[in-house]
């Protein structure tokens, strides 16, 4: 094999991300050195349905081979697809329905739009189980804390995509709702044992029939003996998914570039350890750098090591049968979007029926019902900035409701402590009066806890908007709580429909009722 022909080869183990919006001459140059096997695609490099096809199109009209274009379109806040696409809520809001099959429907409209402009992987459903509400990477992206419940969702969520011609992948390997530390920031540690794993974590993974999984940046304490993520660790990936769970599909890391590894390891050195303890695909989204470093180390040691060969050999095998099933999938899929019908009038109102039935109505109090919303006398939206979630999409609405109302919000930053000058002036504002409270994760601070605590007790009307996870309406003195699991544009709109009483709120929690 010529060293053209191998570096093509060795190419498939990577995932990479680009740069811009169209085929500049320093993607080129990107796509030129790595020949990556998979491409991922972020709301950098998308403006429009239109745009997104030429770009994809001229990414293979350059390679003198197609690689998979894969995107992170699980619905809700992260959503990489907007402009002229249907836009989907998200997993917790789907479960919240009620209706297994509304996460079919969700998740075919969403493969074949992306079918439409050529994405035939979607690194989706989350299948972790939510079960600490204190994690704030997972929340809403999960279906629920219940592993059933995760298991039939996720089950048909695959379904819709690989009828729609689209690759699915479950994440997060082995199973991230317990912890409390976002991967993209450190490293979190899972002290469960591996029995409780393969009863709970673990379900979704051996029940749902998918082609990849995706481990993620955790370490297991009581799995492991060596303090490493998992993705690098030998002991989970080969002793444990291939040898003990026989999972046959084909590994993709999470990104090498989160904290979680790269607080503790080189990206070169994270790529030569996970596909030597059998990673199959790694993954890079950010840094060109580190990509065209880290192919050099694999391509060095491919060269001169027979047993990394070996390894390597197997993985490619793997992945070489992923791209099989693709084409399996995209021959076998029903339909084929044109351009035009992407993002169409059936499939925006299907999705806004689904999101219309999972508004959550939280009543504590045992009072007749308190819709439709009269006589508000302040809003307060309690904020966190995009960066605290370290998740690329989020998008904010915060005066949507401020002209309806007549009423200018007061917007408090959660990420800044609170002046105490300011909390006295919050609660004697909110004092006696009829209040409006949005908030996104407020649970997760004791200062907001007790502060909307206080403003509960002391108003005579509270409705607190949990704008995120749900636990937020579990506050306590809340009496009045709506869980709307997101804050998409459309979750917006069917949020205000509900606030002026024209549709009645029929959701129901998926999740375990919890102090907080």
């Amino acid at each position: 094999m010529g060293k053209e022909d191998l570096e093509k080869v060795l190419g498939k183990l990577f995932l990479i991300g680009i740069s811009g919006t169209s085929l500049n001459e320093e993607n080129r140059m990107v796509l030129n050195s790595i020949k990556p096997g998979v491409i991922i695609l972020f709301s950098r490099n998308i403006k429009d349905k239109f745009q997104i096809k030429k770009f994809i199109d001229d990414i293979k009209n350059f390679l003198d081979y197609e690689p998979l274009f894969c995107i992170d379109q699980e619905g809700g806040m992260v959503t990489r697809l907007n402009k002229g696409f249907s836009i989907a809520p998200s997993a917790m809001a789907i479960s919240a329905t009620s209706n297994v099959k509304n996460a079919y429907i969700v998740s075919n409209i969403l493969a074949k739009e992306m079918r439409s402009v050529g994405i035939d992987f979607n690194l989706a459903p989350v299948v972790d189980i939510n079960s600490n509400p204190k994690n704030s990477v997972i929340g809403i992206r999960s279906f629920s804390d219940d592993e059933s419940i995760v298991i039939n969702y996720a089950s048909e969520y695959v379904r819709g995509l690989h009828d729609g011609g689209v690759l699915s992948c479950l994440k997060h390997f082995p199973g991230i709702g317990s912890v409390d530390i976002d991967p993209h920031l450190d490293l979190p540690q899972s002290d469960l044992e591996k029995k409780y794993f393969l009863s709970k974590e673990l379900l979704p993974f051996l029940k749902i029939d998918s082609p990849v999984w995706m481990p993620t940046h955790v370490y297991l304490s009581n799995m492991q003996k060596k303090k490493e993520p998992v993705s690098l660790s030998k002991e989970i990936l080969t002793d444990f998914a291939r040898n003990e769970l026989n999972f046959q599909g084909v590994l993709v890391a999470d990104d090498f570039e989160m904290g979680g590894v790269a607080n503790f390891y080189s990206v070169e050195q994270a790529v030569i350890k996970s596909l030597t303890s059998g990673m199959d695909i790694v993954s890079i989204c950010h840094s060109f750098e580190k990509q065209l470093k880290s192919k050099k180390a694999v391509l060095e040691l491919y060269k001169k090591d027979a047993k990394f060969r070996k390894i390597i050999n197997t993985s490619l095998e793997r992945i070489n049968n992923l791209f099989k099933l693709s084409n399996k999938l995209k021959e076998k899929s029903k339909e084929n979007l044109c351009l035009d019908k992407v993002g169409n009038i059936e499939s925006i109102s299907l999705m806004q029926e689904i999101i219309d039935k999972s508004i959550t109505i939280f009543n504590s109090s045992g009072e007749k019902d308190f819709l439709p919303v009269k006589n508000i006398n302040n809003i307060f939206y309690f904020i966190r900035e995009n960066n605290s979630y370290n998740i690329e999409d989020v998008q904010k609405n915060i005066d949507f409701l401020s002209p309806e109302f007549n009423i200018q919000s007061n917007i408090i930053n959660m990420n800044k402590k609170i002046h105490e000058e300011i909390k006295k002036e919050i609660l004697e504002k909110s004092k006696e009066k009829n209040n409006l409270v949005f908030s996104e994760n407020a649970y997760l601070s004791k200062e907001m806890v007790d502060l909307i605590s206080n403003m509960s007790f002391n108003s005579k009307l509270l409705i607190l908007i949990a704008l995120r996870n749900p636990y937020d309406v579990f506050i306590p003195n809340i009496k009045h709580g709506i869980c709307t699991y997101g804050f998409n544009k459309n979750v917006l709109l069917s949020l205000s429909k509900i606030l002026k009483g024209k549709i009645k709120p029929t959701g129901s929690l998926p999740i375990k009722p919890t102090e907080v």
